[in-house]
């Protein structure tokens, strides 16, 4: 075997494992545990839900009917609202509204800064953090809270489920969240999932650590702290969340450039992740999320050794790698091809990929269109 025959095996079983072989093998060694799901609490404990918000006039009103229709014991969910240097009439909307407690600020100063701010006021020993956007099912923070006052659990990620898709392009794109979905139930089962849900999860106040106001991915950051700590995150399916999907590659380009960008920098301020020894998650960290951000490289390579090498395999494969990403092109180029699901789902799957080499590029360059915004 030559060096290009070896490059092309190597990178082959890169990405076979990540997409493959790791969220199968998760799977099986999930099999082997016991999931305890408890639904009655003796006695509830007081949570508050703290929602960040940047200019949601618009949805405020939905959002807090929503909360009051939540199914916890009465008295004991205190609802906080943080207006994130909101213009738009938030701040209005909100003091309106008697029974929701609010901070407003002027300036925009982000989301983790939001969270840190709204961590000062809460005084009970759960803490639940949602979006705006997402609507929450009745029964959904029992099912977090049943699950967080399990010993050994530190964090509790409930389950987003996208509204029926309008396209072809957020088919596959559902498709996608729904296999990220079976990764993190089987991770939660056998160990811990390697983070949580940004729209809705819940932790113990006292294990909260403040966030530096330009992080961007507090639902990895804050799990990973508390994993650290020896606890465990955990992920709830039966605490369902509701969200739209990006209707086109656009919205959710941006989306996972702003996400894996974030990995990348969570990455670099918490180098303990990658010692084994520091890391209770180190096999499902490389495994999950570093290993995907390698894929684009490894796919390169592929093409490239399928080229060099010698034999009538290697040129059908590089035949077939041509014809794979000629079909993501068109693709992206004719969106009325997207409405063929193999053109969808290449189209799809080469974009996320090509997401992470921005978000790499976005990170060292140090450029600031990664922040926290409505995509």
């Amino acid at each position: 075997m030559n060096g290009a025959t070896l490059a092309f095996w190597l990178a082959f079983g890169l990405v076979a494992y990540t997409y493959i072989g790791y969220p199968i093998g998760i799977w099986l060694a999930a099999r082997t545990r016991k999931e305890q799901a408890p639904d009655a609490v003796a006695d509830w404990p007081a949570v508050t839900l703290v929602v960040a918000a940047h200019n949601e006039a618009a949805r405020i009103d939905a959002k807090v009917a929503n909360l009051r229709n939540l199914d916890y014991p009465a008295g004991r969910l205190r609802l906080l609202f943080v207006s994130d240097g909101s213009t738009d009439g938030t701040d209005t909307a909100l003091a309106s509204i008697t029974d929701v407690e609010s901070i407003c600020y002027p300036v925009r100063r982000g989301k983790p800064h939001a969270l840190n701010l709204a961590m000062q006021r809460v005084e009970t020993p759960i803490v639940v953090f949602s979006d705006v956007r997402q609507m929450i099912e009745p029964q959904a923070i029992r099912h977090l809270v049943a699950r967080l006052l399990q010993p050994g659990v530190g964090a509790v990620s409930g389950a987003l489920v996208h509204v029926a898709p309008g396209t072809q392009t957020a088919a596959q794109i559902s498709l996608y969240w729904r296999y990220e979905k079976w990764i993190r139930r089987s991770e939660s089962r056998f160990a811990s999932t390697v983070g949580a849900t940004g729209a809705l999860y819940a932790i113990r106040s006292r294990d909260f650590t403040p966030l530096r106001d330009d992080t961007l991915l507090d639902d990895f950051e804050i799990p990973m702290q508390v994993v650290r700590r020896g606890l465990r995150t955990l992920f709830e399916p039966r605490a369902v969340l509701y969200d739209e999907l990006q209707p086109d590659i656009a919205g959710e380009r941006k989306r996972k450039i702003r996400t894996l960008t974030g990995n990348f920098q969570s990455f670099a301020r918490n180098p303990w992740m990658f010692v084994p020894w520091r890391n209770p998650l180190f096999v499902q960290f490389v495994s999950h999320k570093v290993l995907r951000l390698l894929v684009p490289y490894a796919m390169l390579a592929m093409l490239l050794a399928s080229l060099l090498a010698d034999g009538a395999f290697y040129a059908a494969a590089a035949v077939a790698q041509f014809a794979f990403y000629a079909t993501a092109l068109l693709g992206a180029r004719v969106p009325g091809l997207r409405s063929n699901r193999v053109v969808s789902f290449v189209t799809v799957f080469v974009e996320l990929n090509w997401a992470a080499v921005m978000a790499l590029a976005g990170f060292v360059s140090s450029r600031s269109d990664a922040k926290w915004e409505k995509t």
